[in-house]
């Protein structure tokens, strides 16, 4: 993929800021390989087909997956088991083809980074999603008039986006990314400030004019770093930046960007992208852990009557659309029912819907579907995958909540 490059001559000005966004918002829908963003989510929430149905695909690619296009013998597998499954021989060529067009876009390249990928195809609604995800989902393979979107949830992590920038006075470069995932979507080039002021300013007034210079120049970047946490809707800031940069740069980030700042790493500011991923993974490691034990803490605070723990309770709280942060192990599981005439979950699936009295749909898994209600209420979620955040939820349950009421 190729990343977009401003030069950077002078302080931020209205028409360089533009120009900035609009590249970024190419970076948002260009059809590659992208790191996915609510905004990316709730734009796919609003498909719909009326003819041909919507192709959603997604597959792990583990490191073993990537060994001798291993992937390629999962894909098959699901292909052949969907194919098998269309009596309509007009539907199953139409999705043959869908197919073939998602298998030579993997031929083509696997995204250089991540555990998984996930497909959203639909030719005669021009619709082409190519989403690499930071986590493995288990592979699956779906038809339908809207694009199945439910195991994304486990992507949306409440402190899981981070932007991040890697400054220098020559060169500097921005990042998007989630644990395990980072995709480079601006670089700056500028002048080279040394040279200037040595090459053409009197020495007595060298220190003066290269602070001056400094300043403009940290402004211009806290202000580049800016707009793209806010375009990808990052939660944390992480940054690498000489020190003789580094105060200026802070000072002129918005107060709230500022408070957002994780910490900060470091790495050669030509590093490959892979590079710049194992440098910050430890910041970001930090970042998980102290906001996933934060979040438990701020539960058991809330006892009992603006936090629940227990499986039984959150799905209560979720009925209820009373959910306002949803803390769930990343790892559990529970079987249960969904009555999709009332839009409630049930842990018993033998037993009636609590509400109507119909029979509910069972499902031996029932926490995706509970995260997607919860976010459909405006709710947060906070995956727990740290050990520290695990030892302390061993004392509680697998899942809790702070409620709104």
């Amino acid at each position: 993929m190729e990343k977009s490059t401003v030069h950077l001559t002078e302080t931020l000005s209205p028409e360089l800021r533009d120009r900035i966004l609009a590249r970024l918002e190419e970076e948002r829908t260009e059809p590659a390989y992208r790191l996915l963003t609510p905004s990316a989510l709730r734009q796919l929430g609003t498909i719909h087909s009326t003819g041909d149905p919507i192709v959603s695909l997604y597959l792990e690619l583990t490191p073993e997956r990537r060994l001798k296009d291993a992937w390629h013998v999962a894909f098959k597998d699901l292909v052949r088991a969907k194919l098998d499954t269309i009596e309509d021989r007009r539907l199953r060529d139409h999705v043959a083809g869908e197919l073939e067009r998602i298998e030579m876009a993997l031929k083509e390249g696997l995204p250089a980074m991540g555990r998984g990928v996930a497909f959203f195809v639909c030719e005669s609604l021009g619709l082409w999603r190519q989403i690499a995800l930071p986590i493995p989902l288990p592979d699956r393979l779906e038809l339908a008039s809207t694009p199945y979107t439910r195991p994304l949830v486990r992507t949306r992590d409440e402190h899981d986006r981070f932007a991040v920038a890697l400054l220098s006075r020559e060169h500097s470069r921005f990042f998007i990314s989630q644990i395990g995932y980072v995709e480079e979507v601006l670089t700056l080039t500028g002048p080279k400030l040394r040279g200037l002021v040595t090459d053409w300013i009197d020495w007595n007034q060298r220190d003066d004019i290269e602070l001056q210079l400094l300043h403009q120049e940290g402004k211009a970047l806290a202000t580049i770093a800016a707009l793209v946490f806010q375009q990808f809707e990052a939660r944390y800031l992480l940054f690498s930046a000489p020190e003789k940069l580094k105060p200026s740069f802070l000072e002129h980030l918005p107060k709230a960007i500022r408070e957002q700042v994780g910490g900060e790493f470091e790495v050669d500011v030509h590093a490959p992208v892979h590079q710049v991923a194992e440098a910050i993974e430890p910041v970001q490691r930090a970042v998980e852990a102290r906001e996933e034990v934060r979040t438990l803490e701020r539960i058991q605070e809330s006892l009992p009557e603006r936090g629940v723990w227990g499986a039984e309770h959150v799905i209560d709280a979720i009925n209820q659309r009373r959910v306002m942060t949803v803390a769930v192990d990343d790892a559990f599981q529970v079987a249960g029912g969904y009555c999709a005439h009332c839009d409630l979950l049930v842990l018993d699936a033998s037993k009636p819907c609590p509400a109507c009295g119909n029979p509910v749909e069972a499902e031996s898994d029932i926490i995706d579907r509970a995260l997607e209600m919860a976010l459909a209420q405006d709710a947060t979620i906070e995956l727990v995958r740290s050990e520290a955040a695990r030892t302390l939820m061993a004392q509680h349950a697998p899942m809790g909540a702070l409620l709104r009421f």
